[in-house]
């Protein structure tokens, strides 16, 4: 049964009269598709923020001098550095080796300030495997030159210029002679230095 309908109610056709609350839907609307453009806008950019996966080269790049100078710095600081590590090993070496052939006399030894026990330490630190022989001094040389070169076996010379001067100065430290297990060192850094650098890269 169809109701009647009352002079106060009127019929009105869909769309052609906006409801009350039209334009704030409207806003509401264009507010939404706002945000959904500024939140598209925003993944598109940090997209692009992490789309590089390459690094930019500097190979190319031309240093400038305070560059230069401060590389030329630490070059020279690090070739220091093995000069000074030899002439210290090769004295640290000397005082072992001259111990090791000291008197075992209680006597001779109390003169010294030594003890028998001083003379088994140094004996056992300038043997073979010992930690100022020949083998573990000349080790420690070229591990430290090899790493100051970065690799470098072009530096070779510089190397050896710089463990020259070390032994020079340890020579004139003792009063111009070296003992010698060290001149055994020099012979063994030098042969282990020369087979690093003619060494085929894998």
């Amino acid at each position: 049964m169809i109701q009647g309908i009352n002079a106060s109610q009127r019929y009105i056709a869909p769309g052609t009269i906006k409801p009350a609350n039209a334009s704030a839907l409207e806003k509401s609307s264009k507010v939404s598709q706002t945000e959904q453009i500024a939140k598209v806008d925003s993944i598109e950019i940090r997209a692009r923020q992490e789309a590089p996966v390459t690094y930019e080269t500097t190979s190319n790049k031309k240093l400038d001098s305070t560059e230069i100078a401060s590389l030329k710095s630490a070059s020279e600081a690090a070739t220091e550095n093995l000069r000074k590590l030899v002439e210290e090993l090769i004295l640290k070496q000397d005082k072992n080796y001259k111990s090791a052939l000291e008197d075992s006399s209680k006597e001779g030894l109390a003169k010294l300030g030594l003890t028998t026990e001083d003379v088994e330490a140094a004996k056992q630190a300038v043997s073979v495997d010992g930690e100022f022989g020949v083998k573990a001094v000349s080790d420690r040389l070229v591990d430290f030159a090899i790493a100051i070169s970065g690799g470098d076996k072009s530096k070779l010379s510089v190397l050896v210029s710089a463990i020259d001067e070390g032994f020079a100065a340890a020579k004139k430290a003792l009063g111009g002679t070296l003992p010698e297990i060290s001149q055994q060192t020099y012979d063994e850094t030098m042969r282990k230095l020369n087979e690093w650098a003619n060494e085929t890269d894998s």
